[in-house]
């Protein structure tokens, strides 16, 4: 895969911002909201992940984003870190579960010497208060270290303080859907399908329709996909056919989870376009006319990022998906 690297390091502060709020955002298992905020008025958040619907009554996590020239100075860590918990302490929210400082560039040396060790971030910051926070978290304010404002330093986990780097970042499957909307990345290939043992819910319509053109087919009526037990080269037939359906949900999930909804929409689009003609014909029987579109659906060269990837039982099992979804009919 290509190294994306540069790319970020070219951003603006605006866009790396944005890169994260989106980045952040793709971890859905983890956060319930994420939020960016900008400004004069941000009280110390860039970009915020809340783990409950408490939001900042709760837990949530602060991503403070510094695109600098040279790696993060200490001075800068520091005022940032001290805004957050005098806000903090005001009420304005819960103080952050973790405050990750995510600097492209990096940490300079003795930033992240105290960073990875959060007894000594913690005893810097309440020495150097004066320093580096006290008449620069407001422009003409004067906030000294004391009553709840210290308490709430004092109560803060440090160890929670953070570094992600680009690298972090950049090997993060998270990552994938944001590299492709800034960069154009390609995602690289989706996974085969694995094919369950029992019949889904999800796959029902399809499979029904498959077994109204083997009842056709061996003239009888099947009430249900166990009864073709009895009959080898059917259950032969829809074990491929359902390898293609669950190679197809495999693809387009991997390519809705880690680009845009738009790549799926293109590769249906070239499919059904390229079955269209042979769907219209009249067949004989409906085993005919699958196996007339799936011949077709083989030989449809699609576009866009995901079309070097669309491997053959990809599109044929977009068919199916087409039939399971409505879109047309094997038997009508």
């Amino acid at each position: 895969m290509q190294d994306y690297s540069r790319d970020v390091l070219a951003l603006d502060d605006v866009q790396l911002e944005l890169f994260v709020r989106d980045w952040v955002g793709n971890k859905q298992s983890k956060y319930y909201e994420v939020a960016r905020f900008s400004g004069s008025g941000d009280l110390g958040r860039d970009v915020v992940g809340f783990r409950t619907a408490e939001k900042h009554e709760g837990e949530w996590d602060n991503y403070q984003c510094k695109q600098y020239g040279k790696r993060l100075p200490t001075d800068t860590a520091i005022c940032e870190l001290g805004k957050i918990l005098y806000y903090a302490s005001q009420g304005e929210f819960n103080p952050p579960s973790t405050y990750c400082f995510v600097a492209p560039k990096g940490l300079n040396r003795n930033l992240e010497h105290l960073v990875f060790n959060p007894s000594k971030l913690k005893k810097f910051l309440i020495d150097q208060w004066d320093k580096y926070c006290r008449y620069k978290i407001i422009d003409g304010g004067d906030i000294p270290l004391a009553d709840e404002v210290l308490a709430t330093v004092n109560n803060f986990d440090f160890s929670t303080v953070c570094r992600v780097a680009l690298e972090d970042i950049l090997s993060d499957d998270s990552a994938k859907k944001v590299l492709f909307k800034f960069f154009g990345a390609d995602p690289g290939s989706s996974p085969k399908g694995v094919v369950p043992q029992e019949i889904l819910d999800t796959e029902s319509e399809y499979i029904k329709q498959l077994i109204d053109a083997y009842g056709e087919q061996e003239k009888t009526i099947f009430a249900h996909h166990g009864e073709i037990s009895a009959h080898p080269h059917l259950l032969q037939n829809l074990d491929l056919q359902r390898e293609r359906f669950f190679d197809a949900d495999a693809f387009k999930r991997y390519y809705r989870d880690n680009t845009d909804p738009s790549v799926i929409d293109l590769v249906e689009q070239d499919v059904f376009h390229g079955i269209a003609d042979v769907l219209g014909e009249k067949h004989s029987e409906t085993m005919g006319k699958i196996s007339a579109v799936m011949k077709q659906a083989a030989t449809v060269q699609t576009s866009g990022i995901a079309s070097k990837y669309a491997r053959v039982p990809v599109k044929q099992g977009v068919c199916h998906h087409f039939v399971n979804d409505g879109k047309f009919k094997w038997k009508n």
